[in-house]
């Protein structure tokens, strides 16, 4: 048995962790000849925290207190919004106070990047082939 290493043809340039594949000879008992056996295929993962926007620590702080009152207490936006103003919470870029709308953009665009980054996604493969070649080794 004769193992060589040769170096594969990514379809992405630098987007795959494989480098290399393996080549075995293997010989047919039967007719004492040699052949080249040849495997290739796709494989496709789908993965959603490739491109993450992180929240800032103020942010993720403002999401869980937001989610906290609407999802545990049942306050509605209003209220929410009238609490954190008097606890001194502010906007994240225009350090305005947070009005109802901002609360309730808050809290949707939340539970918009949670689902995202919960969904687990399947790793398929495809576009197998399997070459079976003479080889002379002469």
């Amino acid at each position: 048995m004769i193992k060589e290493v040769f170096e594969t043809k990514s379809v992405l340039s630098n987007h795959s962790t494989v480098t290399e594949y393996v080549r075995y000879d293997v010989v047919d008992p039967k007719n004492n000849k040699d052949f080249f056996l040849k495997i290739s295929f796709t494989l496709l993962i789908k993965n959603c925290s490739l491109n993450i926007t992180n929240y800032s620590r103020y942010q993720q702080k403002l999401y869980r207190l937001i989610k906290f009152m609407k999802e545990k207490r049942g306050l509605g936006y209003k209220r929410i919004s009238h609490i954190m103003t008097e606890k001194g919470y502010r906007s994240v870029r225009t350090k305005s106070i947070l009005k109802p709308n901002f609360i309730f953009s808050i809290y949707k665009k939340g539970k918009l990047r949670e689902e995202r980054l919960s969904k687990k996604y399947t790793s398929t493969i495809e576009d197998i082939c399997c070459l079976v070649e003479k080889l002379d080794l002469k």
